[in-house]
């Protein structure tokens, strides 16, 4: 499924401010989190989780730092840690609207939009002037939607193994919501059950996602039926 874009400007947003302390811990812990941004910064998100776990053992009650850590994680696609990491930077600071509003981007790029929409509008309560979280809410809603729309064009489908039209229907549902891998796999399926509307392929609006794809041109090519 094809993801949807979500608004940047707080996508894993870097919390600023180092973890103070009075003892060498604290302040080791401080160098670590400031070296680690810098590293995060000159996009050497590997060494910067390295630096920042060291931070975060060092200094375990920083959501700073774990917050920067998550970020860390996710830029590397870590996404299982950096959740992890996000959500104990919310055990030690729960209303941070910025870490919320991150998870609920992870979750929403694991098609976890229940989760998502539970996190933003938690955000949205606490401060209903945000407008990334409503932005972000409002994609999240959408996401379930056609999550939900896709899981039930296909049970159709499912129901139905032998019925073109069905399989076509799931194309169109998919096309829709812009997965060009989904929609042409059932496309070719409905062609292969013996789905005999071809001519409207190309005419459906439904399929309009799908026209500038080298993979649908290909397919109206070489599945047209001889006249």
């Amino acid at each position: 499924m094809k993801k949807l874009a979500l608004v940047a400007l707080t996508l894993c947003a870097l919390l600023p401010g180092a973890a103070r302390g009075q003892d060498k811990a604290a302040d080791a812990a401080a160098q670590q989190n400031a070296r680690g941004t810098a590293l995060i910064k000159e996009g050497k998100f590997e060494e910067a989780a390295a630096e920042l776990q060291k931070a975060a053992e060092a200094s375990p009650k920083s959501a700073v730092i774990q917050s920067n850590l998550a970020y860390a994680y996710d830029k590397q696609g870590r996404i299982e840690e950096a959740v992890a990491a996000y959500r104990k930077a919310l055990e030690l600071d729960p209303k941070n609207v910025t870490v919320r509003n991150n998870l609920a981007n992870l979750y929403s790029k694991q098609g976890l939009y229940d989760d998502a929409t539970r996190e933003l509008e938690d955000v949205v309560q606490r401060d209903p002037d945000n407008t990334t979280a409503k932005a972000n809410l409002e994609n999240a809603l959408k996401g379930k939607q056609h999550k939900d729309l896709a899981a039930s064009a296909t049970q159709g489908a499912d129901a139905k193994p032998k019925d073109p039209q069905a399989a076509y229907n799931a194309a169109r549902v998919y096309a829709r919501m812009g997965d060009a891998d989904q929609a042409l796999a059932w496309l070719n399926k409905a062609l292969d059950l013996g789905y005999d509307q071809f001519d409207y392929l190309s005419l459906d609006p439904s399929l309009v996602s799908l026209k500038k794809d080298p993979r649908f041109l290909k397919l109206l090519e070489e599945r047209r039926p001889a006249r």
